[in-house]
């Protein structure tokens, strides 16, 4: 993302979460490996069974912004399509693509970690109201100012887009429940990012304090217990001892892994 400042939009509104529209484009882009291409099958074949195109054209848009831009600490947009594209269960897709959401859209990571974040950690059972994001878009006025040209109506809106976003993610119990769920983050998900960190030359305390595990609300010991359980697929070499910290992973690369363990 730019180091510029951050401006919030309200994209999230329009299209929602769209996450199995998402993996379908994605497994599309996995065979073709070009965005044109994948773009032209899906338009022609209407494979989203859409009744408009403005509509196929706009949830084509958002999930190119969403998941074919490059982030500093995900795998790129091949990894990502090829990842989804393998057999694997529809919840850990699911959990793949939510930081690329979140890296996307700033105002949905900031309610994440700021709010969302909070209050899994300091309540067990915590809820999530509509008054509590409402609450969040005013103090973040001041810092940005772009919220104050937004409408009443635009603000609750959003709000409810970003409660839908928080079920279809099951981190919140289904409507009318606001009680916040802690997601069980799978161990092949995992895998897929640890193993992106490392690719990326980061030491193992790098990797192991990356910010991408706070989207997850991950304790330290949490993550040490995702590395022992992807250590006893063979995936990892993970060793530690008081501040004495060995990780190495069983693959040179996540591509690798990716071809002899899911493809």
């Amino acid at each position: 993302m730019s180091k510029s400042r951050v401006i919030y939009k309200a994209d999230l509104q329009r299209v929602g979460s769209l996450l199995n529209e998402s993996l379908k484009v994605l497994t599309e882009y996995a065979k073709l490996k070009d965005w044109k291409k994948t773009k032209e099958i899906i338009l022609s074949k209407n494979l989203l069974n859409k009744r408009s195109t403005q509509t196929l054209q706009g949830i084509l848009a958002a999930i190119r912004k969403r998941f074919l831009s490059e982030y500093d600490f995900l795998p790129n947009p091949h990894l990502l399509a090829r990842v989804v594209s393998e057999a694997l269960p529809r919840s850990v897709k699911i959990q793949i693509l939510y930081p690329y959401i979140c890296e996307s859209d700033p105002l949905i990571k900031a309610l994440i970690l700021n709010v969302v974040a909070k209050k899994m950690e300091t309540v067990p059972s915590s809820t999530l109201t509509k008054l509590d994001i409402l609450e969040f878009l005013e103090s973040e006025q001041e810092k940005h100012p772009e919220l104050k040209k937004w409408s009443d109506y635009l603000k609750k809106r959003w709000t409810r887009g970003f409660l839908a976003f928080l079920r279809d993610l099951n981190m919140m119990e289904k409507a009318p429940s606001y009680k916040l769920l802690k997601p069980l983050l799978r161990t092949e998900a995992f895998t897929f990012f640890m193993m992106g960190l490392l690719d990326r030359k980061l030491s193992p305390i790098e990797a192991l304090r990356n910010d991408l595990w706070k989207l997850y609300f991950l304790k330290d010991f949490e993550i040490e217990q995702l590395l022992i359980d992807a250590q006893a697929r063979g995936w990892f070499y993970f060793f530690k001892a008081g501040d004495i910290i060995e990780l190495k992973p069983r693959y040179p690369s996540l591509e690798r892994w990716l071809d002899e363990c899911l493809g």
